[in-house]
């Protein structure tokens, strides 16, 4: 037997009256030929728009069917929400205004303030890289990303003083990969390995995003965090220009954009400069290769010359140079 696992997302999963089912099947095609015949025609034609994964891989009827296997078929995204998800300035306008928001409470309020604004930037994003990456088929968790992000915030403000280093960065990661081990074991759709790398990973980059800017808050006051969001409002502005220009890869532009306004940020505030355009350029690196990591989640594919897809899809990369401030932040000023 070659029993395998039929998930169905949207109004496929409506139809069928079920998100999952096992069927014993040798192809795709023959698999999506027997749940046609139980679901009826309205299944069947929703079917021959729809996009079909075997493992987290794209598959044709033709390709084979092990058993074990689990196969997603998830539907087009309606028209509305395809041009929403198609224009760039929606998820360079999420990245600014993410970072305005966590800049104003940054300067001007708590740190519970900030803490909360932190939490609910990334619990954003999780939701928009989870649904994205679960369109391409890999059965990513959301759960335990949300954990790990309150995880990471949390245990940094309450740890003591000299614990807000790597110490305390090193026991959030720690924290997120057992989160993340745990939920796969507990929840049967989460046990498949693409599901169970794709939610270790994000988990992982979330919580240490998390508690790398708590860290580099508590630790380095509102001037460092305040250099870092400065560089991700820049970068995010020079893209959109680039994009709008379309004379320059808007990639190199944002790069560019973030090691500027570090350097002029640190000039302003009377920083070392040398320092701050290392951070610089580290910012510039994450952020370039966030959003290649980022691509590859939501679509199997690195995206460095384009945009990935999501309404917070270019937030990828500053989750991912948020994770490396604090390291940063400490082997610069160290050096």
């Amino acid at each position: 037997m070659r029993v395998a696992r039929l998930r169905l997302f949207a109004n496929l999963r409506e139809l069928a009256g079920t998100g999952s089912v096992d069927i014993d099947a040798d192809t795709v095609g023959d698999l999506l030929s027997q749940a046609g015949t139980s679901y009826g025609p309205s299944f069947v034609a929703a079917l021959d728009t729809a996009k079909v994964w075997v493992n987290g891989e794209p598959a044709t009827p033709e390709s084979a069917v092990n058993a074990g296997d689990e196969v997603a078929v998830i539907p087009p995204v309606s028209g509305g929400a395809a041009a929403l998800m198609d224009n760039p300035n929606i998820s360079i306008f999420g990245v600014l205004g993410s970072a305005v928001l966590l800049s104003v409470t940054n300067a001007y309020l708590s740190v519970a303030w900030f803490a909360a604004s932190l939490v609910l930037v990334l619990s954003l994003w999780a939701v928009d890289i989870v649904r994205e990456t679960n369109t391409g088929g890999m059965a990513m968790q959301l759960p335990p990303v949300l954990v790990g992000i309150m995880a990471g915030t949390a245990f940094v403000v309450a740890s003591p003083g000299d614990d807000r280093g790597f110490a305390a960065f090193g026991l959030v990661l720690v924290i997120s990969l057992i989160v993340s081990l745990v939920w796969s074991v507990a929840v049967e759709e989460a046990r498949h390995l693409s599901a169970v790398a794709s939610t270790t990973v994000i988990t992982t980059m979330a919580s240490l995003a998390a508690a790398s800017m708590m860290a580099a808050r508590l630790v380095g006051g509102a001037t460092v965090t305040g250099v870092f969001l400065i560089q991700v409002i820049v970068a995010g502005i020079a893209t959109m220009i680039a994009f709008r220009v379309a004379i320059l890869d808007p990639s190199i532009v944002g790069s560019l954009g973030a090691i500027i306004a570090g350097v002029v940020a640190a000039m302003l505030w009377g920083l070392p400069v040398v320092e701050f355009v290392l951070v610089g350029v580290a910012v510039a690196l994450a952020l370039l290769a966030g959003k290649g990591f980022g691509g590859l989640c939501r679509t199997g594919e690195p995206y460095v010359l384009d945009r990935p897809p999501g309404v917070l899809g270019d937030l990828d990369g500053a989750v991912l140079a948020a994770g490396l401030l604090l390291p940063v932040f400490y082997l610069v000023t160290a050096a």
